[in-house]
């Protein structure tokens, strides 16, 4: 099994050092970006299998990358599951859903969570991409 890449996009650099403390064990290998722009940047660089992008950030928010990730036909069937501190209210939920976001965690989250909506976020690429 070859490693799968994760991309963590989030300003808060401890978040990013315990998403790969969390799933370094599990095999993954994990690379952080301090923001939007970084993040779009590492991902032409080198196409992660997953995105783990934080939605409060300065500059460019969660959602306007998560937009531009989207709107790039090179990126945009890369999976992206959204970090947010805020807890989810009913307007966020049906914006998720509309913007056809893979899955959301909401901060803080425990490390079986993380691995658990990693892994089941992951399994269907994989499915899919092993039909073609």
């Amino acid at each position: 099994m070859t490693s799968k890449d994760i991309l963590c996009i989030d300003d808060d650099v401890g978040i990013i050092e315990l998403v790969q403390l969390i799933m370094q064990r599990d095999g993954y290998s994990i690379r952080g970006a301090a923001s939007g722009n970084e993040g779009l940047a590492a991902m032409r660089e080198s196409l992660p299998d997953i995105v783990l992008l934080d939605i409060m950030m300065p500059e460019m928010d969660g959602w306007e990358t998560y937009k531009r990730i989207k709107d790039d036909d090179r990126l945009k069937d890369i999976p992206v599951i959204i970090l947010t501190a805020r807890n989810s209210s009913f307007e966020e939920v049906i914006a998720r859903e509309r913007a056809g976001v893979d899955d959301y965690i909401t901060k803080p989250f425990t490390p079986k969570e993380l691995r658990e909506r990693i892994k089941r976020v992951l399994t269907p690429a994989e499915q899919s991409s092993a039909e073609i």
